[in-house]
């Protein structure tokens, strides 16, 4: 797979697939909302409405219309430290979805009439995240864990941010962040790469014909120091939702696969522990799992559950004591091996999607400056082992969690006592080392 290195900075990595039709492309930006102040937050997010709004030379319509016509899709999506602009085509229909792509990243109009229109549907969005449990839980837990620090903020910015920012503040931002230097592009699928190469490259010089690092320094927000939490929302619902989360290991941690594996076998797949024995076994809660977020250097792990309120107790109580038995026995070995088996067919089916192949390009070349070879990684899957897997669970498993609940006050507020006590007869120690996959707020 070439990987194209321009003279202002931007890279191009692409992916031929002869046997397949279809070609993914993927735009990524580093910069997301942690790279915002507090002023401003919700300005990287708005960027990216704005990007669908038009350019110099085509309205919004024409924009989406252009792309459908021949059949392609292109859509986005902000993170913390990341804008992503995707989409697919045939692969004889891909020069179209590339040039409108680019036309979008490199040169959105940011017309007056737009902003104003866009400020309303952001602020529905915010509107409707805040209508939801789930989303009241986690932003709850990254505010206080990582309060202080930019990651703590929504990515969608609060409602009293989104009303004040201005569309200078917006064109700012854009200017100094949506930088050749901080741009990966990147195509996997049948297509024609020399030229899709000579095109894209044509478009990035000329709208940067050099690198200017002067103006953002690829300058990176520090990881933020970890606060344990605790809080209840009263909120008149039936269910509860519970969150119990971890300050957890980086993308670029070697134990990222031992990470997934622990992952599988406590939460994630439906022959999980927590799955069995919460929902399978006793019928405590329709929904049991987890949620890793990894960013280039920190991570948080997490545990989500949504109860009747008279079963948040119970589940918490089992979701401490199936940690301690992880923490001190491991794994069986039929449980490691059958986790190593959905690794490894998830990396190698995820090769039968253009999609998941452009994706994973960008990510690699994004995070590690490098592309990851397919038996590189399963290589790094097969080398795990129980005693990796129980050192990696005492070490973020500890007593320093941060749990979150949203519902009916009166009926939960014993259940942060019970997690204290059903922690503290188990002397826990430990904390976690940063040795160095996330919310993202999705374009519809």
């Amino acid at each position: 797979m070439p990987v194209t290195s321009l003279p202002n900075g931007a890279r191009i990595v692409t992916e031929k697939v002869d046997s397949v039709y279809s070609a993914a492309i993927d735009l990524w930006v580093e910069v997301g909302s942690a790279y915002e102040e507090a002023l401003n937050n919700g300005v990287t997010h708005f960027i990216e409405h704005m990007l669908f709004k038009g350019t110099g030379k085509r309205d919004a319509e024409s924009l989406m219309e252009e792309i459908e016509d021949v059949g392609g899709m292109v859509s986005a999506s902000t993170s913390r430290d990341t804008v992503k602009l995707y989409g697919y085509a045939l692969g004889d229909a891909l020069p179209v979805v590339s040039d409108i792509m680019l036309d979008m990243a490199l040169a959105p109009r940011f017309d007056a009439s737009d902003f104003e229109l866009e400020r309303k549907v952001i602020l529905d969005e915010i509107d409707m995240y805040a209508d939801d449990p789930v989303d009241v839980a986690q932003d709850l837990l990254y505010a206080g864990m990582w309060k202080g620090s930019p990651q703590a903020r929504p990515i969608t910015g609060g409602a009293e941010e989104v009303k004040s920012l201005t569309l200078e503040s917006l064109r700012d931002h854009f200017q100094r962040y949506f930088r050749p230097e901080r741009m990966i592009i990147s195509v996997a699928g049948s297509f024609d790469e020399e030229r899709l190469i000579d095109s894209v490259s044509q478009a990035l010089s000329q709208t940067f014909p050099n690198s200017s690092k002067d103006l953002a320094e690829l300058s990176r927000p520090t990881a933020p120091a970890y606060f344990a939490v605790e809080e209840l929302v009263d909120w008149d619902t039936e269910q509860a939702q519970i969150a119990l989360a971890f300050p957890a290991i980086s993308s670029l941690d070697e134990r990222q696969e031992a990470l997934q594996i622990l992952d599988l076998c406590l939460a994630t797949s439906n022959s999980s522990r927590l799955f069995k024995e919460v929902r399978e076994k006793r019928g405590l809660a329709y929904s049991i799992g987890s949620m890793q977020h990894s960013y280039r250097d920190f991570g948080l792990y997490s545990f989500g559950a949504s109860v009747s309120c008279g079963n948040a107790e119970p589940v918490m109580s089992l979701i401490f004591e199936e940690l301690e038995n992880v923490k001190k026995n491991g794994l069986t070995d039929r449980e490691i091996a059958r986790a190593k088996a959905q690794l490894r067919t998830e990396i190698l089916t995820e090769k039968e999607s253009m999609a998941a192949r452009s994706t994973a390009n960008a990510s690699d070349l994004m995070y590690f400056g490098r592309l990851s070879d397919i038996g590189e990684n399963l290589a790094r899957v097969e080398k795990v082992d129980n005693a990796q897997l129980i050192e990696l669970a005492r070490l973020i498993f500890v007593d320093n969690y941060s749990l979150v609940a949203v519902g009916p006050q009166n009926k939960l507020k014993s259940l942060f006592a019970s997690a204290k006590d059903s922690q503290a007869s188990k002397g826990h120690r430990g904390r976690v080392r940063f040795e160095g996959k996330k919310k993202e707020s999705t374009h519809q």
